[in-house]
């Protein structure tokens, strides 16, 4: 699977850098056991009741956006399965669709696949993600708190997000610099292979990076440089920053992965 999973994102980056049109969604296929959902299917048994939803990202991505309704529970934490499959037995005639971020992010597919292996009946994978189903259905959809009433006010711009992101070499070139700060943001069960060329390195999941420093208004004199898997995370980490008036950050185009050319899980 691990060997699959480099050779499908070798093959992306090549279609990328030859002006082709990647697949929509990459990952998708090398899944082919797990179950997925479409996004208006998804939208229909949600609407009847006949579905749970399952957020299995970080608290803190969770807090900032997710399905209105939807449970969190943290692929990234040892008793997810415990947890998932208590909610299944306490809810027999409901199924469960999973979710993270979507797209390039992998932990929905991990998180159903999980599932399955462990015989917890009735697992999907809603790979398209957070945002398509914010953009689509946004009173459905709470953002910080509240019901999304206009979407495009209230949720930050891809253009704006892209403002904020920088490559690899630029990323690299910034550390350098004594006021810079480079920030590991990735769960730890992602944190198996280290960025070359960056030596110092702080490692804070998303979680603890809001909880314990962006909400404290810690490091503000500092040049923020985040990266996190997939360059997803950090989308919904810029919600948190923009807040508590951070205006010196960067975030790592396309994660770590971008630069190990693979994801990983322990």
């Amino acid at each position: 699977m691990r060997i699959l999973l480099i050779a499908a994102l070798s093959f992306i980056m090549l279609t990328q850098a030859s002006g082709s049109k990647a697949l929509d969604l990459p990952y998708r296929e090398f899944y082919p056991e797990v179950e997925v959902i479409e996004l208006a299917d998804l939208k229909s048994g949600y609407d009847k009741g006949d579905y749970l939803i399952v957020d299995v990202r970080a608290a803190a991505e969770y807090e900032a956006i997710h399905v209105k309704g939807a449970v969190n529970i943290q692929y990234s934490n040892s008793n997810f399965l415990n947890k998932l499959r208590n909610l299944a037995s306490a809810n027999p005639d409901k199924k469960i669709a999973v979710y993270c971020n979507g797209i390039v992010c992998i932990k929905c597919y991990k998180a159903a696949e999980d599932a399955m292996y462990e015989q917890i009946p009735q697992v999907y994978a809603f790979d398209v993600g957070i945002l398509a189903w914010a953009k689509a259905y946004p009173a459905d959809t709470v953002l910080n708190g509240k019901e999304i009433e206009n979407p495009e006010q209230q949720l930050i711009s891809e253009s704006s997000f892209n403002q904020s992101c920088i490559d690899f070499d630029t990323f690299k070139k910034k550390a350098e610099a004594g006021n810079a700060v480079v920030i590991d943001a990735r769960d730890p069960i992602q944190r198996k292979n280290k960025l070359p060329g960056l030596e110092k390195t702080l490692n804070i999941p998303i979680d603890k990076l809001v909880n314990n420093i962006i909400r404290k208004g810690h490091m503000k004199d500092k040049e923020l440089l985040i990266f996190d898997q997939v360059g997803k995370q950090v989308n919904w980490l810029m919600y948190y920053l923009v807040a508590s008036d951070y205006n010196n950050f960067y975030f790592l185009d396309g994660g770590a992965t971008a630069v190990l050319k693979k994801q990983e899980y322990r």
